[in-house]
């Protein structure tokens, strides 16, 4: 081939240079901002403790850190395309892929872990964090809640673990591990208000499905499959919440 078609190509495309300091960049400034978040609640309402409300609002300076850190690297470091950057695109069999997967998760993957962990664990109480949430909410806040849990989550999460979390571990260590290691990242990245040993149950069960959630990203090449995958699976955390509600 020409060389100087290479150069051009090489050009048109060049290497990428976000990485794991864009990931930690983004938890790092999604923390201060869901902090000033909180605070700025707090002020304006006088509350001590942070009503449902309030951690919506919160939540909304967190995700602004996560999605500004993936679009300031793809802007500034990358191709400036989300979707050839981090794989964000859809197709159509994307929704039947990723409810599937959803539903299996939830059906096979945490009851499947909270049972290999039972001989360590005993039977911990699960679902006390959602069913707070659900306990609190009135018809308009149980919207909200739904949105959040259902699209805000999925889209900035999968955005930002499986595509940009994922994608700077791959480039440098190879598929495998970046499955390992960003679905690691992604169970602790998700405290909970629980004893330690229903904590530990969760966030296994979070690690274990975020490896499906990976492994879509890796096989298909795209955020699609597991956006779905990830609203499905918290969908069902809320319906069941709400029937018990």
């Amino acid at each position: 081939m020409d060389p100087d078609a290479l150069a051009a190509d090489s050009d048109a495309h060049p290497t990428p240079r976000w990485g794991l300091g864009d990931f930690i960049l983004g938890l790092v400034v999604g923390l201060l901002l869901s902090s000033v978040m909180a605070g700025i609640w707090m002020a304006f309402t006088g509350d001590k403790e942070l009503s449902l409300g309030g951690k919506a609002f919160s939540q909304i300076g967190f995700w602004a850190g996560l999605v500004g850190s993936v679009v300031l690297a793809c802007r500034r470091k990358g191709s400036g395309s989300l979707r050839q950057d981090f794989g964000w695109g859809f197709r159509k069999i994307d929704p039947v892929l990723g409810v599937g997967v959803g539903i299996a998760a939830q059906l096979v993957i945490v009851p499947g872990v909270a049972i290999l962990l039972r001989p360590f664990l005993g039977r911990p109480e699960l679902s006390g964090p959602v069913q707070k949430l659900v306990d609190e909410a009135n018809t308009p806040a149980l919207i909200g809640l739904v949105l959040i849990a259902v699209v805000g989550a999925p889209l900035v999460e999968e955005l930002f673990f499986r595509g940009l979390l994922l994608r700077s571990i791959q480039k440098r260590l190879g598929p495998v591990l970046a499955i390992v290691g960003s679905s690691v990242l992604f169970g602790l990245s998700h405290p909970n208000d629980l004893p330690a040993d229903a904590q530990i149950v969760i966030m296994v069960a979070l690690a274990v499905f975020a490896t499906a959630l990976a492994t879509l990203a890796v096989k298909t090449g795209r955020l699609g499959p597991g956006i779905f995958a990830h609203a499905t699976f918290n969908l069902i955390s809320l319906a069941v919440a709400i029937h018990h509600h």
